[in-house]
């Protein structure tokens, strides 16, 4: 084996490429073979030592050095076996081991990318806490020519794009919780950064920082980004109660009576059930199948369920009738909330003791009595000592107040819920673009009457408070309010809210008004029309809506078993 050492660097003073090794050997000639060879390596001189190159223009405010490390050549190893010897006989083996060149290591110091253009840098800044949808995707463009100016804008709490979002409107009854907000949100609403001079060199980095605001929380219903303390449904719209139109009504009605203390069965043969605006309670009647349902019934609360509506009465005053072999034992009843006037609950005195509002008044009725109050009437405040009764009960006492205001009383019995709302929930003048509750067509109304009242027609009302009440004259908007109808004077008149509310309703019931009787079914899609309800009627070639004044539900069984129900509703509208 021979070996080559290269122990200098390469240097065009000593050689130029290519170099030659010649290889003179004494030995034995073989049969007219040739055994020396030449070898020529070929390679490219001027090996990179080092080098430096700063690459430098103006740009945006910013700086950044990049270092590259890396061999200006790397180590290769080359071998070379060469035969001369056709028989192999002799060998000659030449290994040829160097480098092209040093490990020099070069620098390049960047300002920015070398020949390298960013054409797109994304951050994604999520400024509200809890909506994935209000972030704002930043996008900061450059190049790697000269930038002499530019800016970037921030943006963040910015309007939401929910275009190709799915999202769930929840609407209905909520329940309170913590609500939180931001009380020193930036006033703009975004960020700008303005780069105006050129480029400087230096270290470091430069930071933004985004204080979080100061958040505020409460107890309270949601109601969005919007602080409210109403709670109003996402969508505010009303479905109005339409039974279907069918061909033929395939009827199945049911009557089921019990005891609401244990649940005892009461049998009965028709029961009757009646209820006004103008009543605290509803009343009615009922007839018993045998004395022993009779006995058990007296006194007690019971459940009468109605085609599956289910109304809870107190059977008071009872009554029987003989004749021979046949014997009819009935009661007179009344509504669940009869409990809170007489004979079941004393008549009182009260004089409100400070300054309260109307619905403090009303809760001061109701309490320890384990009935809710759920007031619709618009509340104002009551001064001290400016409301009193005398010698009423709870029920009697409540009537009085919603009454002074022109509200009724619409009662839940199952829940023993009191609402106060309007009398006139829509105006009768106003009913054309109203909105009804309920509409009745031709195929379920089994009977229609109709009678008219004359009476003053007016459109302005002076209403009083007594010593710490007010005075105000309620007009009806569209009129010029000269036609007046008598003074009104209430306790209770203490602020502008309860003049308009009270002046609203005396001017409701003046005019020439339409009473209609309409006899209906109770069906599953058709359930008892309230007192207050908005009632569109289609009968014959008439068209119109009226606001329901009474409702009488009655249901009996016959002898052969055959049960009747039917609704009767008694409407009002102006002509």
């Amino acid at each position: 084996m021979i070996e080559i050492r290269f122990k200098q660097r390469y240097s065009n003073e000593i050689s130029t490429s290519p170099i030659k090794l010649r290889f003179n050997i004494d030995y034995v000639e073989p049969e007219s073979k040739e055994v020396a060879v030449d070898y020529q390596i070929n390679w490219y001189g001027h090996a990179i030592k080092e080098r430096q190159q700063t690459i430098e223009w103006t740009s945006v405010n910013i700086g950044a050095s990049i270092i590259f490390d890396y061999n200006s050549g790397l180590g290769y190893e080359v071998n070379f076996n060469n035969e001369w010897s056709g028989n192999d006989t002799e060998q000659t083996e030449l290994n040829a081991i160097w480098r092209t060149g040093l490990n020099v290591s070069n620098i390049f110091e960047l300002t920015f990318k070398p020949n390298t253009p960013i054409e797109e840098n994304q951050n994604s800044i999520s400024w509200l806490n809890n909506l994935d949808t209000e972030s704002t995707t930043l996008l900061m463009p450059w190049r790697t020519g000269l930038i002499n100016e530019s800016s970037w804008q921030f943006d963040w709490r910015v309007t939401p794009d929910l275009n190709q979002k799915v999202f769930v409107i929840y609407y209905g009854q909520t329940d309170k919780e913590y609500i939180c907000y931001w009380r020193s949100h930036p006033f703009k609403g975004y960020a700008k950064l303005d780069f105006n001079a050129p480029y400087q060199a230096r270290t470091g980095s430069i930071k933004m920082r985004f204080n979080a605001p100061d958040k505020v929380c409460y107890w309270g219903l949601p109601g969005g980004l919007v602080r409210s303390d109403d709670d109003i449904p996402t969508i505010d719209r009303k479905i109005p109660i339409e039974p279907q139109i069918r061909n033929t009504y395939i009827m199945q009605p049911t009557i089921n009576c019990v005891r609401v203390s244990d649940d005892v069965k009461i049998l009965i043969s028709s029961v009757n059930y009646s209820v006004s605006r103008s009543q605290f309670s509803a009343t009615g009647s009922l007839k018993f199948c045998s004395r022993i349902d009779f006995e058990r019934a007296l006194g007690q609360e019971l459940k009468v369920s109605i085609n599956g509506y289910d109304f809870y009465v107190i059977c008071e005053q009872p009554s029987t009738a003989n004749r021979f072999a046949n014997s009819i034992y009935s009661a007179s009843c009344r509504g669940r909330f009869a409990l809170l006037s007489a004979p079941y609950a004393r008549a009182t005195n009260y004089a409100n003791p400070t300054a309260k509002t109307l619905a403090g008044i009303m809760s001061d009725i109701l309490v320890n009595t384990g009935w809710s109050l759920d007031n619709k009437m618009i509340d104002y405040p009551i001064p001290t000592g400016a409301f009193t009764y005398t010698d009423l009960t709870p029920a009697a006492a409540l009537l009085s107040v919603a009454k002074s205001v022109g509200a009724m009383l619409d009662i839940d019995s199952a829940n023993k819920t009191v609402s106060v709302i309007p009398a006139w929930p829509v105006m009768p003048w106003d009913t054309e673009n109203a909105i009804c509750d309920v509409i009745l067509n031709d195929s379920i109304i089994l009977e229609h009457n109709t009678s008219q009242t004359i009476n003053q027609t007016n459109n302005a009302v002076f209403v009083r408070g007594e010593q710490q009440g007010v005075a105000c004259k309620i007009k009806r908007a569209g009129t010029q309010g000269d036609q007046f109808a008598s003074d009104v004077v209430d306790s209770l008149v203490t602020d502008n809210q309860a003049a308009r509310q009270r002046g609203s309703y005396e001017l409701a019931n003046s005019g020439n008004k339409q009473q209609s009787t309409i006899r209906t079914k109770l069906l599953n899609d058709l359930p008892p029309i309230r007192p207050g309800m908005l009632v569109g009627v289609t009968y014959a070639n008439s068209i119109y809506k009226a606001t329901c004044d009474n409702m009488d539900i009655s249901a009996s069984i016959s002898d052969s078993g055959a049960i009747t129900v039917s609704q009767t509703v008694k409407v009002i509208s102006n002509v």
